[in-house]
């Protein structure tokens, strides 16, 4: 039986991300996501899964919604959903520190400016992902089942394998 502080926080998370499985720009943003979640404030689940999650059927109404090959979306615990920049302040807002953001992402014409920003780099999200993919061979083929097990890799020195 695992001790108390080894076990996961039986909460949902505030946040549902819904993300490209077969975009390595959308993995590696999701890799650096989880590394900074500390609170467990997020949950992932690969668009190409959302529509049929029996133990989730607002995502299965979400996916016939929205389209969502476009761009990140994110669904809150409440039902609403956010996509774009508008999805990314979500997501920034969810994270450890992010009170520090807060009083800026609450002021008019920022979530529209995150969405101008936000754009740009969803239409090159192919581009970014063979970028990243160069620093991170493990990117460039995506294995079908759970997205992003945690995995054991080498470093890039040639050093000990790292847990990510």
């Amino acid at each position: 039986m695992a001790r108390p502080s080894q076990t996961r926080p039986t909460h949902p998370a505030d946040l549902t991300v819904l993300f490209d499985r077969d975009c390595g720009f959308c993995n590696w943003t999701v890799r650096q996501l989880r590394a900074l979640d500390r609170d467990r404030r997020l949950s992932y689940v690969p668009l190409q899964s959302a529509a049929s999650l029996p133990a989730r059927p607002d995502l299965a109404v979400v996916a016939a919604t929205y389209p969502l090959a476009d761009a990140i979306h994110v669904v809150r615990r409440d039902g609403t959903v956010e996509a774009r920049g508008r999805a990314m302040l979500a997501i920034l807002d969810a994270l450890p520190g992010a009170w520090l953001l807060r009083p800026w992402t609450r002021l008019p014409g920022v979530a529209r400016l995150a969405d101008a920003l936000y754009d740009p780099l969803a239409a090159h999200r192919q581009a970014l992902g063979r970028l990243v993919a160069a620093g991170d061979p493990a990117l460039c083929d995506v294995a079908p089942g759970p997205p992003l097990a945690p995995d054991r890799r080498p470093q890039r020195d040639g050093g000990p394998a790292r847990r990510y």
